[in-house]
Parts: C-alpha cells; sequence; structure tokens
C-alpha cells in the first residue's frame, strides 16, 4: 500500500507539473494576442485593401472590382511621378543633412559639457516635451515664423539686414526644409546621445594619453562609436520624410509636392484606385530604402 501511495504521489506531481508546462507555454501567446490582433485589425487588413484597391478602377460610381496593372502602369509611364520620386528622395536627404548637421552638436553638448545629470535630464526633456503635442500642432506654428510679419522678417528688420518683409520666406522650399529639420530633430537627438552614452570614459583617457587632441579624438574614437545611433537616427528621418505630406502643403505651399502629398492629391479628386497603386509604390521604395541602409548598418549594435 505504501509503494501504491508512493507511485499516487508521483503521478499527482507529474499532472500538476504538466498542467504548469501547459500555462506557461500558453502565457507568452496570451500576451502576443491583444497587440497582434490591433496590428491585424489597424494595419494588416488596411495594407492588404490598399494593395487589392490598387489593383482595381476608379469610376463614377467609386471603386470597381477588377484586377488589372493599369494603374501601376500609366503612374510609372508618366515623367511626372520620376521628377517627384527624385524630388522627394532630394528633399529627404538634405533633411536627413541639415538635422545630422544640428542634431550632432546638440548631443554633444549635452553628453561632453553638461555634467550634471539632472541638467540632462531637464535639457533632454525639453528637446521631448515639444512632441507632447501633435504634429499637426508643431507644424503649423511654423507659420507665424515665415509670414510677413513673422518672427524671421521682424528680426531681420531690426538688425538692419532688410528694409521691407519678405514675401518668399513661407511657402517655399526654404521654409519647408527648416521646419522640418525642427520638427524631425529629436529623432536624431535621441539615438546619438544614446550611442555617445555607451562610450567609455576609459577609451577617452586613453586617447587623451596617447597624445591625442580634442579633434583627433573626435574624429577617431566618438564619431566611430557612435556611427550606429547615427544610422538610426538617419532610418527615422528617411521612413518620416519619404511619407511626409503635411508639412509639404501647409509650410511649402504645395508647389513642389512629394510622393505622400501625390497619393493625397489623388484621394483629394476620388482616383481611390491610382492613389492605392501610389501608396503601395511608395511603401515599396521605402521598404528598398530602408534595406538597402540596414545593409550597411547592424540594429544589434544600438
Amino acid at each position: 500500500m505504501a509503494e501504491a501511495a508512493v507511485t499516487a504521489g508521483h503521478q499527482g506531481q507529474s499532472d500538476e507539473s504538466r498542467g504548469r508546462q501547459g500555462e506557461s507555454s500558453l502565457t507568452p501567446w496570451l500576451l502576443l494576442a491583444p497587440g497582434t490582433i490591433w496590428i491585424a485589425l489597424f494595419v494588416g487588413i488596411p495594407m492588404v485593401s490598399i494593395i487589392i484597391f490598387g489593383f482595381w478602377k476608379s469610376g463614377f460610381a467609386g471603386l470597381q472590382p477588377a484586377f488589372s496593372f493599369t494603374n501601376y502602369a500609366q503612374i510609372l509611364g508618366r515623367p511626372t511621378f520620376w521628377k517627384i520620386t527624385l524630388w522627394t528622395y532630394a528633399i529627404v536627404v538634405m533633411t536627413l543633412a541639415g538635422v545630422i548637421v544640428l542634431a550632432y552638436p546638440a548631443a554633444y553638448a549635452i553628453w561632453r559639457v553638461i555634467r550634471d545629470e539632472r541638467w540632462k535630464t531637464a535639457v533632454l526633456l525639453l528637446c521631448v516635451v515639444p512632441f507632447w503635442t501633435s504634429y499637426l500642432t508643431r507644424a503649423i506654428t511654423w507659420l507665424p515664423m515665415f509670414g510677413r510679419e513673422g518672427v524671421v522678417n521682424k528680426l531681420l528688420m531690426s538688425l538692419g539686414l532688410i528694409s521691407e518683409p519678405i514675401e518668399l520666406l513661407l511657402y517655399t522650399p526654404y521654409s519647408m526644409m527648416v521646419a522640418l529639420w525642427f520638427l524631425y530633430i529629436v529623432f536624431m537627438i535621441g539615438p546619438i546621445y544614446h550611442s555617445m552614452t555607451k562610450i567609455d570614459e576609459d577609451v577617452m583617457s586613453a586617447a587623451s594619453v596617447l597624445g591625442a587632441n580634442p579633434v583627433r579624438t573626435f574624429f577617431t574614437v566618438v564619431l566611430p562609436l557612435t556611427r550606429p545611433g547615427l544610422m538610426a537616427g538617419s532610418l527615422f528621418i528617411v521612413v518620416l520624410g519619404l511619407g511626409e505630406f503635411f508639412t509639404e502643403r501647409v509650410i511649402g505651399g504645395a508647389q513642389n509636392p512629394m510622393l505622400a502629398g501625390l497619393v493625397l492629391r489623388q484621394v483629394d479628386i476620388f482616383q481611390w484606385a491610382s492613389a492605392s497603386a501610389m501608396a503601395v509604390l511608395l511603401t515599396v521604395m521605402t521598404l528598398v530604402t530602408v534595406s538597402i541602409m540596414l545593409r550597411f548598418f547592424d540594429l544589434k549594435k544600438i
């Protein structure tokens, strides 16, 4: 009887352990379920719908089900589309260059100039606070900056550099570029600063002991070690820039549309099928661009 009791006890423990293993194996799936369902409903289904609509036709009654490459052939056959594509990539490259020039010194100053950790946190918080408001609000706030009676014109007139307000500050590619620099700058400051904080102080001290001046230390130590943060920030800027349409329309005056703005214009005239095809092409271009960038950069290094 004792042996039977021991056997029954072992069997009960094994059943309990199997039950716990079953529960533990289900736990990750249960945790993933809400996010997976959310992505499927609000990302997956819309993306699949856009891909399908790209093969349909637009008519007076709306979208007409069909399977045709007509939309893609018409879009890719237009010289205007390729001009806008080149213009979009030019804007993205110039935006990226400007953001790097502005963000890198800012991140470096926070890392090396400010010694108190509390002040570092405060400055980083000041960089992030504007992003607590919506993107639309932050973009619209640049209108008073470049207007005829805006801050820039008044500053230039007070300095005696101009005698009357400059009319061409607003609704130009230049004003759009400046707005994009400051709208995107925090996406570059954060990754670069994060990479800088991972640099060991002993490495900096060793460079100084070996006779390297601050300039040489920067180019031989700091810049190579912050390359992961620089590339991560570049990914953010490129993806955001390729999908930009609001700043181009509001600040740039919609005179030189970008690809995302071109999609929006097709929606405005109820060309849903053409807009869907353009959206698919823009998505493919973005994925290809990001893939090319990732060939030169490993995300695991961040």
